[in-house]
């Protein structure tokens, strides 16, 4: 990573060009999330101004009371000069309350309604996505890059409008009141906004590889946190460390960079405005010149000269947020418009399974080049259970994501009721599933509610004591002070693996679904556990079709089919009984796993 960190400075063209238009439309496109608060954006920016030019028009005081109250000693503009000072300040105060705080609203506003709209998005991408992206990265873009998007673009806008206001009462000030000393200022104006541009191009190639090293900072901690026991066993976490401290290191250099770019503008600025000053004094140590400036005007130029630096220096670090914003815009917007889960079916899947069929389904995920099933055709009734056995990555589990859609099949290639599933509509095709994988998935919460999760009405509570005793959950639970009200941790960090599949089994009870997949579900549980969770499933698996995916050739003895698969091929089908003696595959498999 450290050595391909100049790789966007070196950019063709024709893709810095391209890069231009997508910030171009991003820019446009976050322009519409504030334009749902045109009322309150115009009210900010009326403060806004006011405050500018309250804060620029106190120098325009100076004149009066240098040359009538100094000058002349007219102790009644002096007076008048002290309550103008209460009542400036009296203004600017509230105009400056009044902008901060409704920009600091609509930004926050923006910031809520982009990271809700991205994170509505994650939940329908569709499984191939997560494949391909890291979490880190993804949770950084729901994090930092929607705080940046907002933050930076409102920090930008609030610092164009009030410098800019402030530039041009300063340069109106001092063209009415010399026009001469102030054309001198004016020459140095291109210079400064060459600088400028140069600054803004630099900024927006090091916001860029900014944003990216933050992903990775994301990523290399969370992927440290979820494997933080198997880096100790290992003794891995010196290389851990090292690795994390090349990442880190990239993101400081980053962070830098971004810092050197904005700190050797504002005193190359500063230094070419000093030379605009020099000169305006040399000119006015002219007798002729002198001679027509009175104190107050010569000070009321000199003093705003000075304070256009301020405001200058204020526009050349705009870049730096504005780039920053950019940036995350481009990125927030590109997520935002991926693609959904393919979802054009229109039929709903109410009835119960009668048959399902696969007919000649070949599959290949993206990236591979081996398909993981080829020329797969089985038929599967309804109301009967089928097991499929196959060693690891010979496609068993793919068959199950295909036919819960979360990867998608090729068309007429998988059928439930003789009707393709990819016209079946996706909520309804996966209501009819209850799936147990050997991933389990529990949600922060109580034992009882997870148990509830997902299922698809109301549940009593008499309904929810049923499936744990059914699923042998109450076995532990009533071991715990509130019982099936215990909080299990995040993802149920608190109780054992065994306890974990046990409470997705519940849950895939209580679903009462009609189709009923097990992908390794009892793979955690010990035999006494295992016999339990049989025996309920043979109960509450009547007139359902129950598709179980195994290793554990003991687990299958009673199903009525066995299917067994090799390198995504079927290979063999039948009961226990007739592959045993068919003295196959499924017998070999069977003979190493009593061994």
């Amino acid at each position: 990573m450290i050595n391909n960190k100049n790789s966007l400075e070196k950019l063709p063209s024709d893709s810095l060009n391209n890069s231009s238009n997508i910030t171009t439309i991003s820019y446009r496109r976050l322009i519409t999330y504030y334009l749902l608060h045109k009322k309150l954006i115009c009210i900010a920016l009326l403060a806004l101004s006011s405050f500018s030019l309250v804060d620029a028009g106190m120098i325009y005081f100076v004149k009066p009371l240098i040359d009538q109250g100094l000058g002349k000693a007219d102790s009644s503009t002096l007076q008048l000069g002290a309550l103008l000072i209460i009542g400036i300040f009296l203004l600017r105060g509230l105009t400056s309350f009044t902008s901060n705080y409704a920009i600091a609203y609509v930004s926050s506003k923006v910031t809520y309604q982009i990271r809700q709209q991205a994170f509505n998005k994650l939940l329908y991408l569709p499984r191939a996505f997560f494949d391909n992206n890291s979490r880190g990265s993804l949770i950084a873009k729901l994090i930092y890059d929607s705080e940046q998007l907002s933050q930076s673009f409102a920090s930008a806008v609030v610092v164009v409008i009030r410098e800019s206001v402030i530039i041009l009462v300063l340069l109106t000030m001092m063209f009415y009141n010399s026009w001469q000393l102030t054309l001198i200022f004016l020459v140095i104006a291109p210079i400064i906004a060459l600088i400028i541009n140069k600054v803004s191009k630099r900024f927006k190639i090091i916001s860029r590889k900014l944003q990216t090293s933050m992903a990775d900072v994301s990523q290399a901690t969370e992927q440290a946190i979820l494997n933080q026991q198997e880096i100790i066993l290992l003794n891995t976490s010196g290389e851990i460390s090292n690795k994390f401290e090349d990442i880190n290191n990239h993101n400081r250099q980053q962070n830098m960079k971004l810092q050197a770019t904005s700190a050797i503008s504002n005193p190359v600025i500063q230094l070419i405005a000093s030379f605009a000053i020099a000169a305006v004094l040399l000119l006015a140590s002219n007798e002729q010149v002198l001679q027509q400036l009175s104190p107050g005007t010569f000070t009321l130029v000199l003093i705003a000269m000075g304070s256009l630096l301020k405001p200058l220096k204020q526009l050349s670090n705009i870049n730096q947020y504005l780039q920053k914003g950019l940036t995350a815009a481009d990125s927030m917007f590109s997520f935002l418009d991926e693609k959904e889960e393919h979802d054009s079916g229109t039929k709903q899947l109410l009835s119960q399974c009668s048959t399902i069929t696969f007919k000649n389904l070949s599959f290949t995920y993206t990236g591979k080049s081996q398909p993981a099933l080829k020329q797969f055709s089985l038929q599967v009734k309804g109301g009967t259970s089928v097991a499929f056995v196959g060693e690891s990555g010979s496609g068993k589990s793919t068959l199950a994501r295909l036919l819960l859609r979360l990867y998608q099949s090729p068309a007429q290639s998988i059928f439930i009721n003789d009707i393709a599933i990819e016209k079946y509509n996706l909520a309804s095709l996966r209501a009819q599933f209850a799936y147990v994988s050997q991933d389990i998935v529990l949600i922060d919460d109580t034992l009882a509610n997870n148990i509830r999760f997902g299922c698809n009405r109301q549940v009593s509570n008499e309904e929810v004591e049923q499936a744990a005793f059914d699923a042998n959950v109450t076995v532990f639970a009533n071991e715990l002070a509130l019982g099936l009200n215990t909080q299990v941790g995040e993802n149920g960090r608190s109780l054992s693996g065994g306890q974990r599949q046990r409470i997705a089994i519940a849950r895939a009870i209580l679903r009462d679904a009609s189709i009923i997949i097990l992908d390794e579900a009892t793979s955690a549980l010990d035999n006494h556990s295992e016999q339990h969770i049989q025996e309920a499933f043979t109960r509450l698996c009547k007139n359902k079709t129950l598709l179980v995916i195994a290793h554990k050739l003991s687990s299958i003895k009673n199903v009525d089919k066995i299917v067994v698969i090799n390198q995504g091929e079927l290979v063999e089908q039948g009961t226990h009984t007739e592959l045993l003696a068919k003295a196959g595959y499924y017998r070999t498999m069977h003979t190493r796993d009593l061994s």
